[in-house]
């Protein structure tokens, strides 16, 4: 149970999910593409999945489409370049890009 705590905790500082999550909200955005560069991957899954709770689970979400985060995980030519195509090849509503 520590372990887990210590993971949200590290992925809360890490890439700031509260604030990011408020975002989204406060967009509207109801499809949200997630990307990170190669070497962050391995916690693209898990950052979904907390991102997606945040947005759903807190009370000042407006009624409508659930928020679905979803994951571009393809190699990008850079990791600071933004994929815009992939993301609207799954007509996403915005784009969040950690990296």
């Amino acid at each position: 149970w520590a372990s887990a705590m210590s993971e949200s905790a590290r992925l809360e500082s890490a890439y700031e999910l509260d604030a990011t999550a408020a975002w989204v909200r406060g967009g509207g955005y109801s499809r949200v593409a997630l990307q990170m560069p190669d070497e962050l991957l391995g916690d693209a899954v898990a950052v979904a999945a907390a991102l997606e709770r945040r947005c759903n689970d807190a009370p000042d979400r407006a009624e409508g489409n659930p928020v679905r985060v979803f994951v571009l995980a393809d190699t990008t030519f850079g990791s600071c370049c933004v994929d815009e195509v992939a993301a609207a090849h799954h007509n996403a509503d915005c784009i969040v890009h950690f990296g």
